[in-house]
């Protein structure tokens, strides 16, 4: 039992000593890159609705799930922009803000048109057919040069922010 007193108490000031240090108004490095990554991760859940609504042919969900979406890339934006930026931040908060914006042209105007020209191809339309290529290319490419935007900025933040 004494060698249990005898670590419980420098157990007890380093676990005070944490629990202070944490209280600290900023957030640390590791909770700043999940809070804006968690930011980022909301929007998986309109893009699987929307390709849901689009496999099956359902526009006018499609039409709706893109506006939710267009209004909650909204509250996303400003909810970035409410944190403040950390130290070395690399880059990585303005490259989500910037992705936000991104997806938000994507919902705004691409999937708009991409519905629109579904549901011409949906009533017999053949003639949209390479509009509608066109058009999911420009989505594709977005999403991956955004993906790849974050990823740069995310990985300069980790380097900024790990131990030698």
């Amino acid at each position: 039992m004494r060698k249990f007193k005898a670590l419980f108490g420098p157990l007890c000031i380093a676990a005070a000593s944490t629990f202070f240090a944490s209280c600290d108004s900023s957030m640390n490095p590791v909770e700043y890159n999940n809070k804006l990554m968690s930011v980022m991760n909301e929007q998986e859940k309109h893009m699987n609705e929307m390709n849901t609504a689009m496999v099956s042919q359902d526009f006018a969900k499609a039409e709706s799930v893109r506006k939710t979406w267009v209004e909650q890339l909204d509250k996303s934006i400003g909810e970035v922009n409410k944190i403040a930026a950390a130290k070395d931040d690399g880059g990585l908060k303005p490259a989500v803000e910037q992705g936000l914006k991104e997806y938000k042209k994507i919902a705004g105007e691409s999937y708009k048109e991409l519905i629109g020209l579904r549901t011409k191809e949906k009533n017999g339309d053949t003639s949209v057919l390479p509009q509608i290529q066109v058009t999911l290319n420009r989505i594709n490419q977005s999403f991956e040069a955004i993906g790849a935007n974050i990823n740069k900025a995310s990985y300069q933040f980790e380097k900024n922010h790990s131990k030698p």
